[in-house]
C-alpha cells in the first residue's frame, strides 16, 4: 500500500509540479493603487505646475500692464503739470512787465535824455552797467540791425555789447566786426567810451531749404547754445567789480528771421523757469523797415505770443493795422536821416 500511496503522493506532487499554482502577483495586487495613486500625484503636480506657471504668466502680464500703465499716467500727469506751470507763468511774466512808450525803446522810458538829435535814446552812461545783446539775422537783417545800432549808438564805459551770429555766416560777422572796428577807432587810446563787446556764434535754427521734419531738431541744438550765450557772463566783465551787473543781457534786440524768435523764446523761458530775472532779458522786436503793410511771420509770432517786451514797427500804417505794436520811427533806415 505504501508504495501506491508513495507513488500517488509523487504523483500528486509531479501534478502539483506540472501544475503549479499561480503565485500571487504583489505588483499586481498591491502596486496597482500605488501606481494610479502615484500617476496622479504627478498629474496633479504637473496640473499644479502648469496652472502655476499659466498664473505667474498671468500675473507678470498683469504686473507689466499695471507698471507701463502707471508709467504712462505718470507721464502725462507730469507733462500736464508742465504745460499748466508754463503757462501760468507765461501770463505772469508778460503781467508784470512795464513796457516803455514811444521811441523809448531801449530802457526806461523815464531816463534823462541829452539832446533832441538823441531823444529816442535814453541816456544810461549812470548806470553801473548796461548790456545790451543784438541778435543778428544775416543779410537785409543784419544790415538794418547795424544801421539800428549807429543810430541808438552813444559812447558809454558801462557798455557791453554782444552779438549773437548763426554759424556760417560769414557776412554778419564780418560786419559786427568792422562796426566794433570803427567805434574802438572813434574813442582811442585810454578812451573807455568804447565799452566792450563779444560775439556768440549759435547753431542756425533752420537752413534754406532743410527739411522741416528736422527742424525740430536742429531748433533744439540752436536753442542750447541760446541759452548758452544767454546766461555766460562776459569775459572782459568777468574780472571787473562789478561784474554781477553783467550777468545777464538787460535788453535783447532783434529784427528776426527764425534765429532771432528762437533766442527770444530761450530768454522767456529762462524767466519762466526762474534762471533769468524778470527784469532782464527784455525783449525788443524790430520789424523790418521793408514791411509798410503787413508784418513778417517772425513779427506775427512776437505778437501772437507776446514774449516780447516792445513790438516795434517802423511804419504808422502798420502800428494801426497790428495792435500790440508801436510805431518807433525809422531806425534802421539810416539814408532817411541824412
Amino acid at each position: 500500500m505504501a508504495p501506491s500511496t508513495s507513488v500517488s503522493v509523487l504523483a500528486g506532487k509531479e501534478e502539483l509540479h506540472n501544475n503549479p499554482e499561480p503565485k500571487p502577483d504583489i505588483r499586481a495586487e498591491t502596486y496597482p493603487q500605488l501606481q494610479i495613486e502615484s500617476l496622479s500625484g504627478i498629474n496633479l503636480t504637473a496640473a499644479l505646475f502648469v496652472g502655476g506657471t499659466a498664473s505667474s504668466t498671468a500675473t507678470g502680464l498683469l504686473l507689466s500692464s499695471l507698471s507701463w500703465l502707471w508709467l504712462i499716467t505718470f507721464v502725462v500727469t507730469l507733462g500736464v503739470a508742465l504745460a499748466t506751470f508754463i503757462v501760468y507763468r507765461h501770463f505772469e511774466v508778460i503781467g508784470r512787465r512795464q513796457r516803455p512808450s514811444g521811441g523809448s525803446w531801449l530802457v526806461a522810458s523815464n531816463a534823462p535824455q541829452t539832446s533832441a538829435v538823441d531823444a529816442q535814446v535814453p541816456d544810461t552812461t549812470s548806470l553801473p552797467a548796461v548790456y545790451v545783446t543784438y541778435i543778428l539775422g544775416s543779410g537785409g537783417h543784419t544790415a538794418e540791425m547795424m544801421e539800428t545800432i549807429k543810430q541808438s549808438f552813444r559812447g558809454q564805459a558801462n557798455m557791453h555789447r554782444r552779438y549773437i551770429i548763426s554759424t556760417g555766416d560769414t557776412s554778419s560777422l564780418a560786419k559786427a566786426r568792422l562796426l566794433e572796428s570803427t567805434i574802438k577807432g572813434a574813442y582811442p587810446g585810454e578812451d573807455a567810451r568804447a565799452g566792450t563787446s563779444d560775439i556768440f556764434l549759435i547753431r542756425r535754427a533752420r537752413k534754406v531749404h532743410q527739411p522741416l521734419y528736422t527742424a525740430p531738431f536742429t531748433c533744439l541744438i540752436s536753442a542750447l547754445h541760446a541759452a548758452h550765450a544767454l546766461t555766460r557772463m562776459p569775459n572782459l566783465r568777468s574780472t571787473k567789480g562789478n561784474a554781477k551787473d553783467f550777468k545777464y543781457p538787460h535788453l535783447i534786440v532783434t529784427n528776426g528771421p527764425a534765429n532771432g524768435y528762437i533766442v527770444s523764446l530761450v530768454a522767456h523761458l529762462l524767466k519762466i523757469f526762474y534762471l533769468v530775472p524778470e527784469n532782464r532779458a527784455k525783449m525788443v522786436y524790430i520789424e523790418t523797415w521793408a514791411r509798410s503793410k503787413t508784418m513778417s511771420l517772425t513779427g506775427k509770432l512776437f505778437l501772437k505770443t507776446g514774449i516780447a517786451d516792445v513790438v516795434g514797427v517802423q511804419h504808422e500804417s502798420l502800428a494801426r493795422i497790428f495792435k500790440g505794436s508801436q510805431y518807433i520811427g525809422p531806425v534802421s533806415a539810416g539814408f532817411l536821416r541824412k
